[in-house]
């Protein structure tokens, strides 16, 4: 039967998608569940998967492009299936205007087709629109075609790619007869068997001589030496070369997409790998090849860096945070001798590795608890409190940042946070996470005390209405109650909350009761690895 490949929508915020990569070429066959393309959101990554056997027989989306989800990429059907109907589907969706119910991927298909239509209307004459397939029109632009000379063979009359190299052909194979040539020359074309059209003339009025056709003869001579040798160093090389195994190598979206950028040949690299091939995998390929790093040049520089993707997304959210929000900022700091101790009391009692995060999460948790209005989001008007404590923590990965979430963290045991909050990290680090991953929060952590900061005003990931900041732990001189003084490990807290929600004597008691969990975090450490 055959089917339409459509950009698939990920997640309810996805406003348009890039088509990263096919992982098959038109005309190649395809197993139900195969992977056939691997595209990037916003937010995230994911693959696409056949719905049924067949072969890519059309491609209307190419590498790098960006569209809007529910847009044609492709079409999968079986080989002998007719796909007219699908086609004029697609190009239908293109060449007309689109009712209020159509879908946004189809208004800007339509944007996109009458641009280059009226680009190709003909100088002089009445306006024409040409119908054409992608294809054809990036063909004809290839080979310097018009369109508007050319019939089509397409559903409805549509030009399609084999119209206009069919039409190229044509134009190639009927060389010019009023070559202006010498006698002597025309024989000598014929001796040698030289297109007199294809020959630039000296003579006179540009007449091609007979040193004309000669000289012609030798450079197409020469040329044809130097592909014959070229041709037998390529196939000594690749004789040279270790086989391949032709069998597909998995590998993520952004295992793919760094590959690329390293220059590491996936299919080689994946061969050794169980499973799906990860960003970790090709980093340690790249770190066990001998490679020239690009030259850099410290210091400043003259170049643009356009928003493309997630930084492009994490600019949008955090502009929309910052003009819709009434973002204030308490701080706060507290003892930290309890909270290192208590930490390392669970690492050394519990089977997984517990770190001060997850007694932190843990003693959040007990905040919101005591807070219900912090763990809440604010969306149409609405203060919507929720009843699990879904966390987010942000991750700091190459494409920038992403928050993704721990669920239900208040009725998780110490060990199952630990591991938990292992397990979304590990997939954010290496790129396998989802849009589940990333959805669902009720508030946001963000600790850059691991990399040295003392205080900053963290801004609040919308619909949530507060997040909390981590700073560093230092070392501070603080007064006994013997009135001595002494040195202490200190921690401090940033606390941004949306002031239309929640005022600051409710930030404030927050903050109180988190420093007290924190102070003395034993009663939830016992607790929670009773769970």
């Amino acid at each position: 039967m055959g089917y339409i490949v459509k950009m698939p929508k990920l997640g309810l915020e996805m406003d348009s998608g890039t088509l990263n990569a096919w992982t098959v070429s038109e005309g190649d066959a395809i197993a139900e569940g195969d992977v056939i393309a691997e595209i990037e959101s916003e937010k995230t990554t994911a693959e696409i998967d056949a719905r049924e056997e067949g072969v890519l027989r059309r491609v209307f989306v190419e590498e790098g492009d960006v569209t809007d989800p529910g847009a044609p990429l492709g079409i999968v059907a079986a080989p002998d299936a007719d796909i007219d109907g699908l086609v004029a589907e697609v190009e239908g969706a293109s060449a007309e205007t689109p009712s209020e119910a159509s879908s946004a991927a189809a208004s800007e298909s339509t944007a996109r087709t009458a641009d280059r239509e009226s680009a190709a209307e003909s100088s002089g004459t009445a306006t024409t629109q040409v119908k054409a397939t992608p294809r054809a029109k990036r063909r004809a632009d290839e080979l310097g075609i018009d369109l508007t000379t050319i019939d089509g063979t397409g559903p409805q009359g549509a030009i399609d790619e084999s119209d206009v190299e069919a039409a190229a052909e044509s134009e190639t194979a009927e060389p010019p007869s009023d070559v202006k040539a010498t006698p002597r020359a025309k024989r000598r074309a014929e001796e040698l068997d030289v297109a007199l059209h294809t020959v630039e003339g000296t003579g006179p009025q540009g007449a091609v001589t007979e040193g004309d056709v000669e000289a012609a003869a030798e450079a197409t001579e020469a040329e044809s030496k130097e592909s014959e040798a070229a041709e037998m160093e390529s196939e000594a090389k690749s004789a040279a070369e270790p086989d391949v195994p032709a069998g597909r190598v998995f590998a993520t979206p952004s295992a793919r997409r760094l590959a690329r950028e390293l220059g590491v040949d996936v299919e080689t690299v994946g061969v050794a790998v169980e499973g799906p091939l990860t960003e970790s995998d090709v980093r340690l390929a790249v770190e066990g090849t001998e490679y020239d790093e690009p030259e850099t040049v410290p210091g400043t520089r003259d170049e643009e860096r356009p928003l493309t993707g997630m930084r492009r997304t994490i600019a949008d959210r955090l502009g929309q945070s910052d003009r819709e929000a009434v973002h204030v900022t308490e701080h706060r700091s507290a003892d930290a001798e309890e909270l290192l101790a208590a930490a390392a009391a669970a690492d050394e009692a519990l089977a997984p590795d517990v770190s001060v995060t997850d007694v932190l999460l843990t003693a959040l948790s007990a905040a919101l608890d005591a807070h219900p209005e912090f763990n809440a989001t604010f969306e149409d008007g609405v203060h919507q409190l929720h009843e699990s404590h879904n966390i987010c923590v942000a991750v700091d990965i190459d494409a920038g940042l992403i928050a993704p979430v721990i669920r239900d963290v208040d009725s998780l045991s110490l060990s199952e946070l630990a591991t938990r909050r292992r397990e979304v990290t590990a997939r954010a680090l290496s790129g396998d996470y989802t849009m589940d991953d990333l959805t669902g929060g009720t508030m946001t952590v963000s600790n850059l005390g691991v990399l040295g900061v003392e205080r900053f005003d963290p801004v609040i990931n919308p619909p949530q209405i507060a997040i909390l900041g981590v700073n560093a732990i230092k070392r501070e001189v603080v007064p006994t109650d013997d009135d001595e003084v002494a040195v202490r490990k200190r921690i401090s807290f940033s606390l941004s909350f949306d002031h239309r929600i929640v005022d600051g004597a409710d930030a404030a008691r927050f903050l109180g009761t988190l420093v007290e969990h924190v102070e003395n975090p034993w009663p939830l450490v016992i607790a929670a690895g009773e769970k």
